[in-house]
């Protein structure tokens, strides 16, 4: 067996191995483990949740292929250049197919981040009312299900337990409500 053999029949190993274990054991890390400077200095809660170019599942897909077409144009007895050539095409190829369907497959996950400022205007119901410390807690429809938020009066007023009230503004992580005119 001739050392480049290896070389393309390692790349199959090492890709198919490293494709069937993010099958078994799903994703490693929160996305892949794809780092950027931008992570290890501050981060920002961007896109976390959608798939990076260079991902290891794309990385693995790259060189299983790449073992794939190379070996293939080893055992059809063509020169090294092609070889090389069939292999990076055939790589590039299902590197890019395994990142456009992981980007299909992510884009039906549901998005978790909640603005509570989408929330100014809505109709909100109490679920404890105030305490000694003027704060109650509202259950607001954030559309995917109902979200819980700490909340104060407009006015320094106390609201009861399973009463409507309006939101009309935040502070901080805190809504603003007042109590709905009868």
């Amino acid at each position: 067996m001739e050392k480049i053999h290896l070389v393309y029949l390692a790349f199959l190993i090492i890709g198919g191995l490293g494709l069937l274990s993010s099958l078994i054991f799903g994703e490693f890390d929160h996305g892949d483990m794809s780092h950027d400077f931008g992570h290890d200095f501050g981060h920002d809660g961007g896109d976390v949740d959608s798939p990076k170019l260079f991902s290891l599942r794309t990385i693995f897909a790259f060189l299983m292929a790449f073992g794939i077409g190379g070996g293939a144009m080893f055992l059809s007895e063509k020169t090294v250049g092609a070889q090389v050539i069939v292999g990076l095409l055939s790589g590039v190829l299902a590197g890019a197919i395994a990142f456009y369907l992981m980007k299909f497959l992510y884009s039906f996950q549901g998005h978790s981040n909640i603005d509570s400022n989408n929330f100014i205007g809505k109709e909100a119901s109490v679920t404890v009312e105030t305490t000694n410390s003027g704060s109650c807690q509202v259950k607001v429809d954030s559309g995917g299900g109902d979200q819980l938020y700490l909340a104060k009066e407009k006015n320094g007023g106390k609201v009861k337990q399973h009463e409507i009230v309006k939101v009309v503004g935040r502070l901080g992580n805190t809504l603003i409500i007042e109590k709905q005119s009868k």
